[in-house]
């Protein structure tokens, strides 16, 4: 098997000339704090595993509680590394429950946008999460707002 050696230098070089390593380990210090205080602040749901890396395209970690569980449904939280944005998502515990509940929620509700395809994205709402991410506070208190506006949306339906 062959590698691009190219892509390999590009990383080299990023890793000795930028502080991209202490960069990423001060993003996973942030992301594992906003873990740590929602599962404290939150002691009805439950948290599964820890943060999840998904080849840098995303990190995640996700909780649900018994009436998201009954429903099919979990909460994502997400880190889209390329476009430098925190996300929460509503999401399906699998294919089949997302495409029945994206069909339920239809359009979704602002500011939570919809997924175009539920069969094939991991997420069947997802609204941006705005805060200034060096601010570990103002980033918790911005995501728990948008947790109230997913939980006002799903109260309709479970």
């Amino acid at each position: 098997m062959t590698f691009d050696g190219e892509l390999l230098a590009s990383y080299r070089a990023l890793l000795q000339h930028t502080d991209l390593q202490k960069a990423y380990q001060e993003f996973v210090r942030l992301f594992r704090y906003l873990r740590v205080q929602l599962e404290k602040q939150l002691p009805g749901y439950t948290f599964q595993g820890g943060i999840v890396e998904n080849a840098m395209d995303y990190a995640y970690f996700q909780f649900t509680d018994p009436r998201l569980r009954t429903a099919g449904l979990k909460i994502v939280i997400v880190f889209v590394h390329r476009d430098f944005q925190l996300e929460a998502w509503l999401s399906g515990v699998n294919r089949k429950a997302q495409c029945a509940w994206a069909e339920k929620l239809g359009a979704g509700a602002p500011p939570f946008l919809p997924s175009q395809d539920p069969a094939r994205t991991d997420y069947i709402l997802r609204a941006p999460v705005a805060a200034e991410l060096s601010q570990g506070p103002a980033v918790l208190t911005a995501l728990l707002d948008k947790l109230q506006q997913l939980n006002a949306i799903l109260e309709a339906y479970l």
